[in-house]
């Protein structure tokens, strides 16, 4: 295996550091519905998420564009021949663990495989790309900051 192969460019590091930041701060808050057991747990998070209309408009907001991410992830997966099994893995560890952990990672994922074999399609964000992505990973920090501050 070359050595570009193995190496992991800024964007896609970037999109899996993101990925675990959604799952350290996703899971700061699930661990409590854990607690509660498997279907109480379930039933004690559904009405959580949408006790408050700011509550249920995250809720619909993320569902939403996690199946619209969904649509995307299979078919780009599928035109870069990226194997079923992972597809169905990002898509059920989306499910089951958390989406703002998976979809980066499919992301990092899909990033990687235009690079490696299609390299006249890879790109990189560029220029003033960085300032939106900046603001977007730093409220993703803050967040997962708040999280881990008031885990229950």
């Amino acid at each position: 295996m070359s050595g570009s192969a193995t190496r992991f460019t800024g964007t896609e590091l970037l999109l899996i550091v993101v990925g675990v930041l959604g799952l350290v701060g996703a899971w700061a808050q699930g661990f409590h519905y854990l607690a509660h057991g498997l279907v109480a747990g379930n039933v004690l998070f559904w009405q959580e998420a949408v006790a408050t209309p700011a509550s249920t408009f995250l809720t619909v907001d993320i569902l939403a564009l996690a199946a619209g991410t969904f649509v995307l992830m299979f078919a780009e997966g599928r035109r870069l021949g990226i194997a079923t099994g992972w597809l169905w893995a990002y898509f059920l560890a989306s499910l089951f663990v958390a989406v703002s952990f998976a979809v980066p990672v499919f992301l990092a994922h899909r990033q990687r495989r235009i690079r490696l074999q299609r390299p006249a399609e890879a790109i990189e964000p560029a220029g003033s790309d960085w300032i939106a992505i900046g603001i977007a990973v730093a409220i993703v920090v803050v967040s997962v900051g708040y999280s881990l501050r008031h885990i229950p």
